[in-house]
């Protein structure tokens, strides 16, 4: 599939987005900051007492929620469905055991499971190290990448590494930059996955060591008219390189596509003048990537390197150069839902699989699956094969979905999934979502692909407290929304 202008336009509005956010947590961590604007809360208070639904709010309820629904009902072939009181009761169910497509509210369960083995606090490592202290200026040895699975690092922050270096006197490396990627296992890209999109930014690869979510940008903007684009890659190096070029038109039609090297595209079409144009493409063999990107990072701060990079382990008892802290785990959960960044939840996948054996992905859904069990959550049907929910092979039930929201609930030392949920109407990929009786008052993760169309999450009602709920349809896509929509209003108003 191309990455074309015409198809990724949103998609690249929303990357950028979505970058943004990263650099902006990243500068502030590297300041001394521990908090991004707006900062989700670690937990959201526990209200144990609420309202009980009484036989007749609930027979009213079920009546509305079909009503509502049946359109989306009309339209799939399947769907599961399931709304849950705060004190635990099932409201609603239709097929609520059913387990369906589940998309991208598939990423409650990896949240709920971070949130649940580690600190909200917790914070991700990377490191520049060498097997002794640089001596004179000088390291004698290789100058060593040591990642943990961030999924936040960006270049500029290993840009600013390298200057930190500089500036405290390192002049020269004797061997070459050393990528461990070690801290997480397993291939690149998820077999399951469609081979269709392997041109897109939503299916990057998963590494030990990811820099910008291992995509690369390519930066047009006009010049003058007939005249070539000009075309920038970021970071420059020479991992990356590129065939023919973008002329200067009167409409935006631009193509980046992969070509069956890695690390090298062909560009083609036209960009009107205006704002400059960001597309990103995915990168591949991210170690090599990496140790490409800092070696060109090192010669620019005038540190010379004396061999080429090369991926290994480091050793054991390394000397820490530099050591950059992630965002707090909260801060990369809330990123994660806001954006729906499928990166991120791969990446984390494979940091669960590390707490159960091994960082890959079938010791990650083991580890998923255990504490699924542990809190009690059923699972019927339950079948993953990734983290993000971009595969169609996924399976999940409603009722696996809204228990878990529920045992969040109810948790008392307070709620820490409910806070990094995006607000319906207002944040990320529920902004297009129009809520009526439920604006302001639902947080929730949706879900789409190519036929399935899905809202999981929490909504305050007027006189029951807080409920949770989840609704997958299978065969629509859009189409169900403004049912689901519905759906969520009309639990609002109870």
């Amino acid at each position: 599939m191309k990455n074309t202008a015409r198809f990724k336009k949103s998609s690249t509005r929303f990357r950028a987005l979505k970058l943004a956010a990263i650099a902006v947590a990243a500068v502030l961590v590297a300041c001394g900051h521990s908090k991004v604007a707006p900062q989700p809360a670690v937990r959201a208070a526990h209200r144990p007492n609420t309202p009980p639904w009484g036989a007749a709010a609930k027979t009213e309820l079920r009546k509305v929620l079909g009503a509502a629904l049946a359109p989306a009902v009309a339209q799939s072939y399947d769907w599961s469905c399931a709304v849950v009181a705060q004190n635990g009761e099932l409201l609603y169910s239709d097929r609520g055991d059913r387990a369906v497509v589940p998309a991208s509210t598939q990423k409650l369960i990896v949240a709920a499971a971070m949130l649940a083995h580690f600190d909200t606090g917790y914070r991700f490592h990377t490191r520049f190290a060498s097997a002794q202290a640089p001596d004179g200026g000088t390291i004698a040895g290789d100058f060593w990448l040591v990642g943990s699975g961030d999924p936040s690092l960006r270049s500029d922050d290993l840009r600013r590494g390298v200057e930190k270096l500089r500036n405290s006197g390192l002049r020269s490396v004797g061997g070459g930059v050393a990528v461990d990627a070690s801290a997480l296992s397993g291939p690149e890209l998820n077999p399951f996955w469609n081979p269709g999109d392997a041109n897109e930014d939503f299916m990057a690869a998963t590494s030990g060591v990811s820099v910008d979510e291992d995509t690369v940008e390519f930066r047009v903007s006009a010049t003058t008219p007939g005249a070539a684009a000009d075309v920038r890659v970021k970071p420059q190096s020479s991992a990356v390189s590129y065939s023919g070029s973008v002329e200067t038109g009167n409409v935006t039609d631009v193509t980046v596509d992969a070509t069956g090297t890695p690390g090298i595209f062909q560009i083609g079409g036209t960009v009107r003048q205006g704002k400059l144009h960001i597309y990103y493409l995915p990168v591949h063999n991210i170690p090599h990537y990496a140790g490409i990107v800092l070696s060109q990072f090192l010669r620019e701060a005038g540190i010379t390197v004396a061999a080429p990079p090369r991926a290994g382990k480091a050793p054991r008892d390394a000397y820490t150069l530099w050591d950059h802290p992630s965002p707090a785990l909260t801060q990369l959960v809330h990123h994660m839902m806001i954006f729906s960044d499928n990166h991120f939840a791969e990446q984390f996948l494979r940091v669960l699989g590390a707490t159960s054996g091994r960082a890959d992905d079938p010791h990650g859904i083991a580890a998923e699956r255990a504490i699924l069990k542990a809190e009690q959550v059923p699972a019927p049907g339950l079948h993953l094969v990734d983290g993000s929910g971009l595969a169609d092979a996924n399976r999940v039930a409603a009722i696996t979905l809204v228990r878990l929201l529920a045992h969040a609930d109810a948790d008392p030392r307070g709620n820490a999934l409910y806070p990094v949920l995006a607000r319906g109407g207002l944040d990320g990929t529920l902004k297009r979502y129009h809520f009526a009786q439920a604006s302001g008052r639902v947080r929730a993760k949706s879900g789409h692909l190519a036929a399935v169309s899905a809202l999981a999450g929490y909504v305050n009602t007027r006189h029951h407290g807080r409920v949770a709920f989840a609704f997958m349809f299978n065969g629509v896509r859009d189409a169900a929304d403004g049912p689901i929509v519905a759906a969520v209003d009309s639990i609002a108003e109870r």
